[in-house]
């Protein structure tokens, strides 16, 4: 055997972190709430200090954790295992740069059984399923879980922090 062929992938944790604007942003209430989860209107997946998100005023981007988050009052994190964390961050890489799924986003209440699988473009929490699936951590059968939204995301049956409020928010 080679030693390329022993080379085994590297497992980590990718952290969901589900976030809210409301009150500063009216819009994070509704899309929450339209979305069926009056907590939390967004999803980011954290991977160490980089953070990935498709949002509607810049696409498909990665920054720091620092830039994902603001603007952000509350917050509540899921680590989640994925036994091949590079796979995670190449896929998350690899979409940097394309667009939002407004036609997702605009239906929210309507898509729930759409596809989510063009992935020309994306909406958050879909971005963040993706992800995670990529790195080889099933949250929920895609073949029947067709669009992803926050309010899934804090369905899923893993340990998540305690809602708190982001360090840049007086309390």
């Amino acid at each position: 055997m080679s030693a390329v062929e022993n080379i085994r992938p590297r497992g980590g944790y990718v952290t969901i972190r589900l976030t809210s604007r409301w009150p500063w942003n009216p819009l994070s209430l509704f899309v929450g709430m339209a979305s069926g989860s009056r907590q939390f209107s967004h999803a980011v997946a954290l991977i160490g200090d980089r953070g990935y998100e498709a949002s509607m005023t810049h696409g498909c981007r990665a920054g720091t954790v620092d830039e994902l988050m603001a603007g952000v009052v509350v917050y509540r994190d899921m680590h989640v295992w994925v036994p091949n964390l590079d796979a995670a961050m190449a896929f998350a890489e690899a979409q940097v740069g394309k667009g939002y799924d407004w036609a997702g986003a605009v239906g929210i209440p309507f898509t729930y059984s759409e596809d989510w699988s063009d992935d020309t473009r994306w909406w958050c929490s879909d971005l963040v399923f993706a992800i995670v699936l990529a790195g080889g951590t099933r949250l929920f059968d895609p073949a029947v879980m067709r669009r992803v939204r926050p309010a899934d995301l804090q369905m899923v049956d893993y340990p998540k922090t305690a809602i708190m409020r982001a360090n840049h928010m007086a309390l």
